[in-house]
């Protein structure tokens, strides 16, 4: 597991803000490092093996060298699978966040005008919203784990077949109608922003709901991958019949085939 970048803001400094930063830089995961896609570089080492240094083919067997190309598959998928980890558990935090979110509207909404428990709610509306805040900005080797609009996903190459394939690793989206109410909204106060009501809190957790669906059909992707490529490993070791795929010298074709429409 790669050391993860510490978030060291507190919430008792001025509230953080998760700015649009658009759709980002493209990232590809090779030598299994999130990198962005170096053109200089042949699609192998661009795409698959990163800075690694792999050994000439001229001067190993093919079986050896094939399996140098099928460990660093290998890690990258496993590198894939560790950021979803980290952006599923980031996720978790997000909801928990949002249920004290939930439990600060329905404290307002009893308090029966007392302004003491009324500004007790917004206080505690005001400490889960900042805490989403910081979540949301949290980062797996350098890349974000969430984005503030529809964003590149990050790439990984794998072979399949004749061809070399792109998976998709999407960083999940918290701009969306819901959870962009709640982070701008309020349960008391004359403060910036509108009045939460609960249609808008259900519509946030259904939005989240379906971001930790993503995340965990995406996991699940690359652990099918990966049992696949174990196979393919095992044949590497004891038959030549496997062919490492060649890149498509076409540009207008594309190094990666992309098997599903998220790519």
């Amino acid at each position: 597991m790669k050391e993860l970048s510490p978030i060291s803001k507190s919430v008792s400094q001025p509230p953080p803000t998760f700015k649009d930063t658009g759709q980002g830089f493209p990232k590809v995961v090779a030598g299994g490092r999130f990198v962005r896609p170096d053109a200089g570089k042949s699609h192998l080492e661009r795409m698959v093996t990163g800075s690694s240094t792999i050994a000439d083919p001229k001067l190993v067997s093919p079986k050896i060298f094939n399996r140098a190309i099928l460990d660093s598959v290998f890690c990258n998928l496993e590198a894939g699978m560790e950021m979803l980890d980290q952006q599923e558990n980031s996720l978790a935090k997000i909801g928990g966040r949002l249920s004290e979110i939930a439990l600060s509207l329905n404290q307002a909404k009893v308090s029966d005008g007392n302004i003491h428990k009324l500004q007790d709610a917004q206080g505690k509306f005001k400490t889960a919203r900042d805490k989403i805040r910081l979540t949301a900005l949290g980062t797996y080797d350098q890349v974000a784990l969430f984005s503030n609009t529809e964003a590149k996903p990050v790439t990984i190459a794998v072979p399949s077949g004749k061809s070399w394939e792109g998976l998709s690793v999407d960083r999940a989206n918290l701009g969306t109608p819901g959870m962009k109410s709640v982070d701008q909204g309020k349960v008391f106060g004359d403060s910036p922003g509108h009045h939460l009501d609960h249609s808008t809190i259900r519509r946030a957790f259904r939005e989240w709901r379906s971001l930790c669906i993503n995340n965990r059909l995406q996991w699940s992707m690359l652990m099918d991958r990966l049992h696949g490529l174990k196979q393919t490993i095992r044949r590497n070791e004891t038959t030549d019949h496997w062919t490492l795929p060649k890149f498509p010298d076409d540009p207008k074709v594309g190094p990666l085939r992309r098997p599903h429409r998220n790519n």
